[in-house]
């Protein structure tokens, strides 16, 4: 045994690396019991003999040529080396290369099974439809098939460029505000951007990221969904919507504008009243979609007037009993008429009873209370204030002061008391105007 590590054998003989030491000549000096392992030889084989007879053809290989610039040149080296046996078979081994006296000191360990797995998961990942990348240091770290073909680079060319040069422009900021949420665990649901292909043109993408570790070191692992075709038909069912929406109004506008022909006295109350309902409901925090519903019931509510001769509408005496009777079921015919149309479902209630009173005084069916829905108590107020500052027929118009006195005095008897207080709040301190 060489006196430069004789003193050092039992020690190396533990190591659970491999560890052996091979001459100037090329020659096996030493080998432990892990190394003679990784050799697929028996130590009494490898012991004297060189490394060319042992396995010929090696002196041809990336690894024996960093060997050899350790063994001339002293100069150190680790690589993982894929190594072909003279029987065929292949391992991978992680080496370390250290000049010593007596010639080069190798540790190696074997890593075949972690390549085995490695090589599993990237199979598994570049077989997967969703584009998956591994974000390390700023950089590309690993992409699979899947994102390549989304954004048009080949793995070389994304693997040497900024993460964010794919990211659109304007979207820039946001996608680094999302990407530090979900990281930090603030935000769990995808996020969507525009990303650039290098034909340079512009798609969406949905997009989540987790963070790993990768290599011993921190990472993003990000799964990344081209979305551009479910954006577009979302913008053109969007645009469908927007149409649809516009043909409905058109129509409850037409229907509307047939109660004020026949009624020239009360023109334009319906809309009036249509504003100020909105008004009143925005004021107390009701949300954007039931508010458009009282929007448009307000614009609808006395479409039962429909059923009342002209003559009866525009009367400026007293109404006779009968008169009176068939203006009282105005609500009921314009709920019959509105329940045939497929306008969304609480109109028909709010059309109905929007006569009625809190006390149980009003009509058509005497509701009281909590049984009379939230959005027709809004629009019975709207509906009072408006008639009431408005010129009718049979008297001149008010003025919006009477109109404000007659629903505070009637408040919790009448009217319902938070949807008083909010309409006079919009009098008097948003100066709302009818």
């Amino acid at each position: 045994m060489l006196k430069s590590y004789k003193h050092y054998q039992d020690m190396l003989g533990i190591l659970l690396e491999g560890c052996q030491i091979i001459g100037f000549d090329w020659r096996y000096l030493y080998l432990n019991d892990v190394a003679v392992r990784h050799s697929r030889k028996t130590k009494k084989e490898l012991l004297g003999r060189t490394m060319m007879e042992m396995y010929p053809g090696i002196e041809d290989t990336e690894m024996f040529a960093k060997l050899r610039d350790c063994v001339e040149k002293r100069t150190p080296h680790r690589i993982e080396n894929e190594f072909t046996f003279p029987d065929g078979s292949k391992g991978w081994f992680d080496l370390i290369m250290e000049p010593v006296p007596e010639g080069v000191l190798i540790l190696s360990w074997d890593i075949t099974e972690h390549k085995q797995i490695e090589r599993l998961f990237l199979e598994i990942i570049n077989s997967s439809p969703v584009g998956i990348y591994i974000i390390q240091d700023r950089g590309f770290r690993l992409v699979n098939t899947a994102f390549q073909k989304s954004v048009g680079y080949t793995e070389s060319e994304l693997l040497d460029i900024d993460p964010f040069d794919i990211v659109h422009p304007e979207d820039r900021e946001m996608v680094r505000e999302d990407a530090v949420k979900m990281l930090k665990g603030e935000r769990v649901s995808p996020y969507q951007y525009r990303y650039l292909c290098k034909s340079g043109e512009s798609r969406w993408v949905a997009e989540q990221l987790t963070s790993i570790q990768f290599q011993g070191k921190r990472a993003t692992l990000g799964n990344f969904m081209d979305v551009t075709e479910h954006k577009l038909a979302e913008e053109k069912l969007g645009q469908s919507y927007e149409r649809l929406q516009k043909a409905m109004d058109g129509t409850i506008q037409a229907m509307a504008s047939i109660v004020e022909i026949r009624d020239p006295y009360t023109s334009g109350h319906q809309q009036r009243v249509a504003r100020l309902a909105s008004a009143i409901a925005e004021e107390m925090g009701l949300p954007k979609e039931q508010i458009e519903i009282i929007r448009i019931s307000g614009i609808l509510h006395d479409i039962g007037k429909i059923y009342i001769p002209a003559e009866i509408m525009s009367k400026p005496g007293k109404l006779s009993d009968s008169e009176m009777n068939m203006i009282k079921a105005h609500p009921q015919v314009g709920r019959d008429i509105l329940k045939t149309l497929e306008l969304p479902w609480l109109i028909c209630p709010m059309v109905l009873q929007h006569h009625e009173r809190m006390d149980g005084s009003g009509y058509p069916k005497g509701l009281s209370g909590e049984s009379i829905t939230l959005e027709a108590r809004i629009l019975a107020v709207a509906d009072v204030v408006e008639a009431m500052a408005s010129h009718r027929p049979y008297r001149p118009a008010l003025g919006i002061e009477k109109a404000l006195e007659e629903i505070s005095q009637k408040r919790g008897l009448l009217y319902d008391s938070r949807v008083v207080d909010a309409c006079i709040k919009l009098f008097s301190e948003k100066k709302f105007d009818l």
